[in-house]
């Protein structure tokens, strides 16, 4: 069988050997995101990264950022195995800063020429306040906190870095990657699936704009459309274990540690499902819980290769999970 990920992973390293050189696109540049608009007089040369998984798309892109915000893992450099390979072509090894707020101070010691907030926990008063420091660059305007596609997010971050033509080269692959992979597991098409993550003894799910939905869309899958109806500001929606039959789908994808996971499949709900009876269920791993969750032109290819025969298996009713 065709290795995706591997094909990917090479074509990728590519790309990014051929972004190392200074880029060629050095006007200025105006650019509108959610907070406002920025001027950039030249294609940066200290990025620092404050939301939780923009160091990925710069790594696509060919740049070190010199500081970045990890989100979880504790992985070095805030970096997972699926963006390793892109840092450590780059030979980047940017400062790391924990926690989940953004630390002020930190940044300011970073000496940004510019700050990627694409997908951070930012609000107008803390936009206000790093603005300060240097240019931020906020998430694309027109979309609910944490909804804005991948790709438009790509798109934003590749026209303030000067690197427009490389981001749309990296959008193509990881595109190409995809369908692809739902041509090759074409009964996933119209099938109905969704993300389902264990907090406590709550059940978390998720609306049609969030990113391992759109990435499950993207293999052929139908997110239930009633979850839009369901989900708050932050795009998602809690449910107490009683409403398990919720996400009793085609096939559920399941964000969870093992004792979650054991918690899950003790329940007599569960017991009785479909998803247990018929096993529709898809358990990730701790890596693909973190690239599920990253959704980044690093992370998709990634998982997505790893997850779609079984989601395919899964829907015929043989999963192995």
């Amino acid at each position: 069988m065709r290795s995706f990920w591997l094909i990917g992973l090479l074509a990728l390293i590519s790309l990014i050997s051929l972004s190392v050189a200074p880029a060629a696109e050095a006007e200025p540049v105006t650019l509108s995101h959610a907070y406002g608009t920025i001027t950039l007089e030249a294609p940066p040369e200290r990025v620092v990264s404050v939301g939780y998984h923009e160091q990925d798309f710069l790594y696509a892109l060919g740049i070190a950022p010199v500081g970045v915000h990890e989100w979880f893992g504790g992985r070095p450099y805030a970096t997972w195995s699926w963006a390793e390979p892109a840092r450590a072509a780059l030979g980047a090894e940017p400062e790391v800063q924990r926690g989940f707020e953004i630390d002020f101070e930190w940044v300011w010691q970073q000496k940004p020429d510019l700050i990627v907030a694409t997908f951070a926990p930012l609000d107008a008063e803390s936009y206000a306040t790093l603005s300060k420091i240097a240019p931020v660059l906020g998430p694309p305007e027109g979309y609910a906190n944490w909804t804005a596609p991948w790709q438009e997010e790509m798109r934003l971050i590749a026209a303030a870095t000067g690197r427009v033509a490389r981001g749309e080269e990296v959008i193509a692959h990881v595109e190409g990657v995809l369908n692809d992979l739902a041509t090759t597991y074409s009964r996933l098409a119209g099938r109905e699936a969704t993300v389902a993550y264990v907090s406590g003894t709550e059940l978390v799910g998720y609306g049609a704009g969030d990113g391992a939905n759109r990435m499950l869309a993207d293999l052929g899958l139908t997110i239930p459309p009633e979850f839009d109806n369901m989900v708050t500001e932050a795009g998602s929606f809690s449910v107490s274990l009683e409403r398990l039959d919720i996400f009793d789908r085609d096939v559920t994808v399941w964000l969870t540690e093992d004792d979650g996971r054991q918690m899950i499949e003790a329940l007599p709900l569960y017991q009785k499902s479909r998803l247990r009876q018929e096993k529709r269920s898809v358990w990730a791993d701790e890596e693909e819980m973190g690239a599920l969750s990253f959704q980044s032109p690093l992370s998709i290819p990634w998982v997505a290769a790893r997850i779609a025969p079984r989601l395919s298996r899964a829907v015929t009713g043989s999963s192995q999970d």
